[in-house]
């Protein structure tokens, strides 16, 4: 008797029922001051209203494909301004994440926002990215200024440099990488003040 047995059904389709590890990942993290309000009472006679002000608000959003990444960031942003609108971004998470009542108060600067992924997701999904080939020639060269114009922006982590110069290292594109290692260094420097 043999001590080989061929796969079964049922093995085969645990194999397949295991998380796909190439799907992409970011967080979206923003947190500042609101003001929450809430009717509580919808009487005619009187309305209560609940109100709180000076609340302090955290928001994670997962991004796990090229679609959700596009709500966040217009892929074929051509402005000469930042590639992502903080404050309509922020409006949106609270909006779409947080209980009804809730609003954003004081100034968008008091409002801390940022993209964190690993270089692995950051590359895999910039490449997932709809071309924006008016000043590129090939979709990865169109990926790494993408990248480069998010961490410019200083609303990503590290990840999102690693991930451009690997896709500059492996497609050879003609790029000043200069200009990404600055931005590696800005933020190393950045990190090291504040601690």
């Amino acid at each position: 008797m043999s001590s080989d047995v061929p796969d079964t059904p049922t093995q085969r389709t645990d194999v397949q029922t295991e998380p796909d590890p190439s799907v992409a990942e970011l967080t979206v993290v923003a947190s500042g001051p609101a003001t929450f309000t809430r009717q509580v009472s919808a009487d005619e006679p009187a309305s209560i209203l609940a109100e709180h002000d000076g609340v302090s608000l955290h928001i994670e959003r997962e991004i796990r494909s090229a679609d959700a990444f596009e709500t966040v960031i217009d892929p074929t942003f051509r402005g000469g301004g930042p590639t992502v609108c903080k404050s309509i971004l922020v409006d949106d998470l609270l909006a779409d994440h947080a209980m009804d009542g809730y609003q954003r108060d004081g100034a968008i600067d008091d409002w801390s926002l940022e993209l964190t992924g690993t270089a692995t997701d950051w590359k895999q999904l910039a490449l997932e990215l709809v071309p924006d080939l008016h000043r590129c020639a090939t979709d990865e060269a169109a990926a790494v200024t993408r990248l480069r114009k998010l961490t410019a922006d200083g609303i990503t982590n590290d990840g999102a440099v690693l991930a451009a110069l690997d896709i500059v290292d492996q497609h050879g594109i003609d790029t000043n990488r200069d200009r990404l290692t600055e931005l590696l260094t800005d933020s190393e420097d950045e990190n090291e003040s504040v601690s």
